[in-house]
């Protein structure tokens, strides 16, 4: 075969071997957003003092409408500090 087509596998062969390092690195960097967003999630729940029960609440009330402070409140959502409520309203 002429060098010419020996170059170009060799080639093709390097960028497969790089895509799949690159889907590698892709699938751990989803895997470590997501899980760095359950971490968030979580905290903001222990933050609102919310219990599981009352996640549930809000969650429904969500899907058919963003929760306001009358609904946190309905919920029994109490914050640390005033601060804390602003911030879960932004």
């Amino acid at each position: 075969m002429s060098e010419k087509l020996e170059k170009m596998r060799a080639d093709l062969a390097k960028a497969k071997e790089r895509r799949i390092q690159l889907n590698n690195r892709i699938e751990l960097l989803e895997r470590r957003i997501a899980e760095a967003e359950k971490v968030e999630v979580a905290e903001m729940v222990r933050t609102a003092n919310v219990t599981p029960e009352q996640l549930a609440m809000l969650l429904k009330q969500a899907a058919s409408a963003a929760p306001n402070s009358a609904a946190l409140a309905a919920a029994g959502v109490t914050f640390d500090n005033k601060e804390d409520m602003d911030e879960s309203m932004e």
